[in-house]
């Protein structure tokens, strides 16, 4: 296995590149384009090759009534829901309901009558690469060491990844060192937020330290800087009022799921669907995934949504199942969006092959490099 060093950087947009001196001038420079969704599936793509077709699930959560975790109280859910209308209530009770469900996963804004209908289904495969129920990079290299993220405040992750990653270096060959800190600044104040700037200037600093002391240990080896989504920020929130046109979500009509800018709708009676999409096309700057679209970026089982709508860049849901506000700035919108753009910087020998446009490309550049047949 040859001697790489990955350094991946969660929500590096392409476009802000230019304001990162350092790194803009890496010898090799590509603009990739993500796949559909958000990172949970992305990071399938980047270090497995695999699209949502492949693996089972797009998004985290799914339609998937018989492993919800509210499928105790199922009974119990409508009128739970109604008397814990505020808002704090209501998700304090979920919270307690459902504290056993998945330790350590966010519990995100499911309102209680319908906690019964969705499950958590998607794997990151970041949190425990050795044991990702897929073929990987990590499963192909096992001697590629993962660096774990440690439990500390946004913010403080990178700087002691940085500390330890320095440290890392002098004791492996192949490693990958993940800095997630500036996905949550973006969603937290947005790509022009004086926090968010601060954080892309410390990166501009520790990376190049970084790069450098791996390539002086290993001058024949290959470092990668990549990210796996854009970001922008987030100007228009968007009320959905599906259930005032269609009345309540059930097992027998319809349910929908409504992350921050993704909406995935499955019309169990087929009288609705139609009228559904009618609805749904009237929202300003939300549109729908063409099957052409779906087809391409490996969205073609019909669990992942009889429907799946993304919004335009910019515009996000309030409230959604992601959160009761929009965020201040949101990735997951269309590939092709202009700030969805990752990014993918090399240094050493230079790539003989053709540039990597997607993250199956970026998967296969990396496993190229840690084979040696570069």
């Amino acid at each position: 296995m040859t001697d790489v060093l990955i350094i991946f950087v969660d929500s590096l947009p392409c476009a802000l590149l230019p304001p990162m001196p350092n790194l803009n001038t890496a010898p090799e420079k590509w603009s990739l384009i993500p796949g559909f969704g958000y990172s949970v599936n992305i990071h399938a793509e980047m270090f497995a090759g695999l699209l949502p077709d492949d693996v089972g699930y797009f998004g985290e959560w799914a339609y998937d009534p018989a492993h919800s975790p509210g499928w105790k109280w199922r009974g119990l859910l409508p009128l739970l829901d109604t008397v814990c209308r505020p808002y704090v209530l209501n998700r304090g009770l979920q919270y307690l309901l459902i504290q056993n469900y998945r330790p350590q996963r966010i519990m995100i804004n499911i309102p209680l009558r319908y906690l019964d209908m969705f499950a958590l289904t998607g794997d990151h495969i970041l949190d425990d690469p050795a044991g990702y129920p897929h073929p990987s990079l990590f499963t192909e290299f096992p001697d590629l060491r993962v660096i774990p993220m440690p439990k500390l405040p946004k913010g403080e992750r990178d700087r002691k990844l940085y500390v330890t990653g320095i440290a890392a270096i002098a004791e492996s060959d192949s490693l990958l060192l993940p800095l997630p800190d500036l996905d949550g600044f973006g969603h937290s104040y947005g790509i022009t937020g004086e926090p968010y700037r601060e954080h892309l200037a410390r990166l501009d600093t520790w990376i190049p330290d970084l790069t450098t002391d791996f390539l002086t240990r290993h001058p024949q080896g290959h470092v990668f800087v990549v990210s796996d989504h854009g970001m922008v920020n987030v100007e228009h929130a968007i009320r959905l009022d599906v259930e005032r046109e269609f009345g309540r979500a059930t097992r027998q009509t319809y349910a929908y799921f409504s992350d921050a800018n993704l909406l995935r709708v499955w019309a169990f009676d087929e009288s609705l669907r139609p009228r559904l999409r009618t609805y749904l096309d009237t929202i300003t700057g939300c549109r729908l995934v063409t099957p052409e679209e779906r087809a391409e970026y490996g969205l073609t089982s019909p669990a992942f949504g009889d429907l799946i709508y993304v919004l335009e860049e910019g515009y996000a849901f309030e409230p959604s199942t992601f959160a009761r506000h929009k965020p201040v700035g949101m990735h997951g919108y269309h590939p092709l969006a202009p700030g969805q753009q990752a990014v993918a910087l090399h240094y050493g020998s230079p790539w003989c092959g053709a540039p990597p446009h997607r993250m199956r490309d970026l998967y296969e550049m990396l496993r190229a490099a840690l084979r040696g047949t570069w």
